[in-house]
């Protein structure tokens, strides 16, 4: 009996593994990493000055992706959300919001070099949002105000695993203002209301804006060396039928709407990480806040954050 039952063990064995290595590979691939950072200060008869303190960040980036022959489907999610502390009985500062979400279909024409694609986005941020040097009371934005919903059809380019680049040249844009006040007051590039000559309300601003146009999305990525990567993503916009004046009526001297975001991720270990990023917005549809020196349309935001990070797989 010892002699059957042996190679009968084997034989299941060895049918386990040939079956293993047959097992196709899954389509999907998927993963990303979550963060959450937090800094203090504090300070008791310090004679340089200085005011107590507690900043949190948290992020999380994701991607799940599937590839199956001529076919592709990329989709990815980054949101963050980061506070700042002076006085924890008073309304705390908000020093990051973001809400990003994009999915693109690929069919793959030429050599998994060239595909033809529709792509979405939407982009919007969770919180309300002010401006602090006026006060805190001054909101000018807040979730769903405003949201923007791109969708295109082009072709996306891939020379190698570092860098894609995507063209839309047929691109519906639209921008949505959710809240009265704001819409009212033409943020955003949205139409203002119109008033009567005593101030009151005839018709109240049009909440969502409509675009044609085309968008250009080019991403890179490449890890600089072990554990640094670098990572920078451009979106421009440009509307064919938009109309000639900017958000302070004046024309246009740009009439394409952009969208850097680069950042530099430095993983310390398994669990530690640094991150540096860095964002360039530039949108003639966006009126200056009323404390900037002159007219300028460009927005800028540099974050520099330290903390726990989580790869997930």
């Amino acid at each position: 009996m010892k002699k059957l039952f042996l190679p009968l063990i084997a034989l299941l064995l060895s049918v386990n593994v040939a079956f293993a290595q047959d097992a196709p590979a899954s389509p999907w691939t998927h993963g990303g990493n979550v963060g959450f950072n937090i800094a203090q200060s504090h300070f008791d008869n310090w004679s340089a000055g200085g005011q107590d303190n507690i900043n949190f960040l948290g992020l999380a980036k994701y991607d799940i992706n599937y590839k199956n022959g001529n076919h592709k489907w990329d989709n990815g999610i980054d949101l963050q959300l980061g506070y700042s502390y002076y006085n924890i009985d008073k309304k705390p500062i908000k020093t990051d919001d973001r809400i990003f979400l994009s999915s693109l279909y690929g069919y793959n024409i030429y050599h998994d070099k060239l595909y033809a694609t529709a792509d979405f986005t939407f982009q919007s941020q969770f919180t309300n949002g002010y401006n602090y040097a006026a006060d805190s009371t001054n909101r000018i934005s807040g979730f769903m105000a405003p949201g923007y919903f791109t969708l295109g059809l082009g072709a996306q380019w891939v020379p190698n695993e570092h860098f894609k680049v995507n063209l839309a040249p047929l691109t519906a844009k639209m921008t949505l203002v959710n809240d009265v006040q704001l819409a009212d007051a033409g943020a955003f590039g949205v139409k203002k209301a119109e008033y009567d000559t005593l101030g009151n309300v005839i018709k109240h601003g049009e909440k969502v804006r409509w675009e044609l146009g085309a968008q250009l999305t080019a991403e890179f990525n490449y890890e600089i060396v072990k554990n640094v990567v670098f990572s920078s993503k451009l979106i421009a916009f440009y509307d064919y039928i938009g109309g000639n004046e900017n958000a302070l009526g004046e024309k246009y001297t740009c009439p394409v709407d952009f969208d850097w975001d680069n950042a530099l991720i430095m993983k310390v270990n398994d669990w530690l990480s640094c991150n540096i990023t860095a964002r360039l917005v530039y949108d003639e549809d966006i009126a200056p806040l009323s404390h900037v020196e002159g007219t300028t349309f460009r927005q800028f935001k540099e974050v520099l954050s330290l903390g726990i990070s989580y790869k997930i797989p």
